[in-house]
């Protein structure tokens, strides 16, 4: 079973970049950076921004925000 890819890997692929390419830019190791790219740690949104510029995208389509439900 073939895992979906997320739109940050997605969009990093398009870019030819692999994932330490997205490191070393970012300067971070390439399992924080895999662990972005898997949702299994949320960037800082300065990192974010960081990420969006280097792939050309906006934060917003690359880490959508959830919304809060209102009590």
């Amino acid at each position: 079973m073939r895992k979906m890819k997320t739109p940050l890997e997605n969009m990093r692929r398009s870019r030819t970049l692999n994932q330490a390419d997205m490191a070393r830019l970012l300067d971070v190791t390439q399992q924080t950076y895999s662990k972005y790219e898997r949702g299994r740690l949320v960037p800082a949104r300065d990192v974010q921004e960081r990420i969006a510029a280097i792939l050309g995208a906006s934060r917003h389509d690359l880490f959508p925000e959830k919304l809060a439900v209102s009590a």
